[in-house]
């Protein structure tokens, strides 16, 4: 059976997956601060993280890894989509901590948890996917978006 963990499940793409995969028979443990209602199913689990805590991740998410890994799945699909879109604005703009949470959430978080994922899932035996979602963004610089390289004038 597929078991899928797929972050920011509390709207947008992320529940839409949610819904999406649990119609099509797979198992899906959510991950993030808050779940959406319409992820009722015996089929869906949450755990209540917060990805801006990256420290904390092994911790709050390796035993629910571990759970699924009890189960041995034939695959395993880890859906990082979970980000924030703040701070929106051109260098010299930004305060130190929301940069902070920014990289935290969008870039140092799907890394912990790939490599959670990688040491839970190690057994060859198991198909494994991760797949990162990003934003248009990540095609072409769009100036004041995600802490642009512009500089600020003046």
């Amino acid at each position: 059976m597929l078991h899928v963990i797929i972050t920011g499940v509390s709207q947008g793409l992320g529940e839409a997956l949610a819904i999406e995969l649990l119609a099509r028979g797979a198992r899906v443990l959510g991950v993030g601060r808050t779940s959406s209602g319409r992820l009722g199913s015996e089929r869906y689990r949450f755990v209540r993280s917060d990805l801006g805590q990256a420290s904390m991740l092994p911790a709050v998410l390796e035993p629910a890894f571990a759970a699924i890994a009890s189960e041995h799945p034939s695959s395993v699909c880890l859906i990082n989509n979970a980000a924030t879109l703040e701070p929106v604005g051109v260098l010299g703009t930004s305060e130190a901590d929301h940069i902070m949470t920014s990289l935290t959430v969008n870039l140092t978080a799907p890394v912990v948890l790939a490599s959670i994922f990688c040491r839970v899932f190690g057994n060859d035996a198991i198909e494994r996917r991760i797949i990162t979602v990003s934003s248009g963004a990540a095609q072409s610089a769009i100036a004041g978006e995600r802490l642009s390289v512009t500089a600020k004038p003046g």
